[in-house]
């Protein structure tokens, strides 16, 4: 019910700049879902949902990019419009839209020689517990945590990977 899509740059690209590659969420089920995009915390694993990218070369599989470990725990709070409904069929970008944050691992990544690299990317809504995805401060109280967390409980439990894309440096 929730695909994940890598999108690549067309062409070749110079080495030491970084490839346009990007993300698409779709519904292909057949019910409304809810789902949030890369906020503060997610790329690097603190807060639900995980969005974790990697690039290693085509060559080898050497791992060459990843997300950089925090450097504060703390991750802004989630707020209602953090998260969209996405209606069967619908599709958006998780790095658009209120709250929402590029992939800095692939924003930053700036190859030093030429050579195939591929970019993966994973999702995971799988959290243990709805308050994972608050996150660390400024978190709501009362009726609206409790609205908050009844929108949580909406995202559908699941952990999806999108097909790799291979994108080439000269």
């Amino acid at each position: 019910m929730l695909d994940l899509v890598l999108h690549g740059p067309s062409g070749s690209q110079p080495v030491g700049r970084p490839a346009t590659v990007r993300a698409e969420i779709r519904n292909t089920g057949e019910r409304d879902l809810w789902i949030a995009g890369v906020l503060d915390g997610s790329e690097n694993g603190l807060r639900y949902p995980h969005y974790l990218p990697a690039i290693t070369r085509a060559d080898n599989g050497g791992l060459v990019a990843r997300p950089a470990p925090a450097e504060d725990p703390l991750v802004g709070p989630l707020r209602a419009n953090d998260l969209r409904r996405l209606a069967p069929g619908e599709s958006c970008d998780p790095t658009t839209g209120p709250g929402c944050l590029p992939l800095m691992t692939f924003a930053h990544f700036t190859p030093d020689r030429p050579g195939r690299y591929v970019y993966t990317l994973t999702l995971s809504t799988e959290s243990t517990a709805p308050e994972q995805w608050l996150g660390g401060f400024a978190l709501p109280v009362g009726t609206e945590r409790e609205q908050l967390l009844a929108l949580v409980a909406r995202v559908p439990r699941t952990t999806v990977t999108a097909a790799p894309v291979e994108v080439e440096f000269l």
